[in-house]
């Protein structure tokens, strides 16, 4: 057997680094990276892209330098930072699918509970109408008789109106007040007798008036809390798709809040760059919202002169709002205040402390306008 010689040994090693190729996880995420999806994802999920992107470069490195080690490791670690921000986009995907089923079925249970109303509003009623027919054959046919009926149909008819507003709910003494009157009138015309039946009536129309009066702002108030309260867990469903953005419900709306919008410098008033697309989310929630106003307000940590602090929080929130009317948000829509130093939520001793106290809070108010 003839022995190899050293350069034919050099020659095929040579020959097999030239036929290096890029493995397939590579080649998978140049191809999905150029996509439209690809863009959308990096807007969404800057950090992982741009951390996958980092890995890429070192496979591509290694590519050219021949080095497969290398270019198998960086090539996976590059799709691996890649599809945990596909399964976040997919995480934030599926939420909104299920926001909007919870809608659907939050709507559902309204259009039910509005279905048994007119159910017990139409049983009741026919309840009240068969008591009624029932006497027809019982009650000689009179004057009298006729105006206890008209008396009796017209009580009926001012329960059915109190009932409509929930007052067995919000005036429920009355409701059941009115409905005993009613019950005597109708018992009094059985027994025919008409003059007790009118009484009753009378007395049973004006309480279920009374019912009525009362319990209508209550059964307005609850509808619009409903509606307000609705909305404002729409807005808080938005804001939580956006990364980088903690939120919470608050009396009167729903707070946002980012980190390290500016960096650690004691005097930037420029978002960083990588900011900017959190803010670009943020402004299309609110144009989605236009019936909500933004209060925004920027905070720093306590390094530093105070005065010196709150001058800078001032115009970082200015820098914010300018920024969000570049995007269509209408200024008269937006307030900016600088809050300093003085509203801490971490400890200021320690680095991480300061870094979640330079942050900025955007408050969606309900609009006066």
């Amino acid at each position: 057997m003839k022995r190899l010689t050293v350069a034919a040994v050099a020659a095929l090693a040579l020959a097999s680094c030239a036929r290096l190729q890029k493995p397939n996880e590579m080649q998978s995420f140049e191809g999905a990276r150029k996509t439209r999806a690809g863009e959308e994802l990096n807007l969404a999920y800057p950090e992982l892209v741009k951390r996958a992107d980092a890995e890429h470069r070192l496979a591509a490195e290694a590519l050219d330098d021949k080095e497969k080690e290398d270019l198998d490791y960086h090539a996976r670690v590059a799709w691996l930072w890649w599809q945990s921000a596909q399964l976040r986009s997919d995480a934030a995907t599926m939420k909104v699918e299920l926001t909007k089923v919870e809608e659907e079925r939050a709507k559902l249970d309204k259009d039910l509970a509005e279905a048994k109303k007119r159910q017990k509003l139409a049983k009741a009623s026919l309840d009240r109408m068969k008591e009624l027919i029932a006497l027809e054959g019982k009650v000689a046919g009179s004057q009298e008789v006729s105006a206890a009926k008209s008396a009796i149909n017209e009580a009926l008819a001012a329960l059915k109106e109190a009932q409509a507003v929930d007052a067995d709910v919000h005036a429920s003494a009355s409701f059941a007040a009115a409905e005993g009157k009613l019950k005597a009138a109708t018992d009094a015309l059985g027994k025919n007798k008409t003059k007790d039946a009118v009484s009753y009536a009378i007395e049973a129309k004006a309480t279920a008036e009374s019912a009525a009066r009362e319990a209508s702002p209550k059964f307005s108030a609850t509808e619009a809390d409903q509606a307000r309260m609705a909305k404002q867990r729409a807005v808080f469903d938005a804001v939580g798709q956006i990364s980088g953005v903690s939120r919470s419900m608050v009396e009167g709306g729903v707070q946002a809040a980012v980190v390290e919008v500016f960096g650690a410098s004691g005097s930037s008033v420029n978002m960083l760059p990588g900011m900017e697309a959190t803010f670009v989310k943020l402004a299309q929630t609110s144009k989605q919202f236009p019936e909500y106003a933004l209060v925004i307000e920027a905070h720093t940590d306590s390094k530093g002169n105070k005065t010196k602090n709150l001058t800078l929080s001032e115009s970082r929130a200015k820098s914010v709002m300018a920024f969000l009317a570049a995007q269509g948000v209408p200024p008269d829509k937006m307030t900016a205040l600088g809050k300093g130093s003085t509203e801490p939520v971490a400890d200021n001793k320690t680095k991480e402390g300061r870094a979640k106290n330079r942050r900025v809070e955007i408050l969606f108010v309900p609009s006066s306008r």
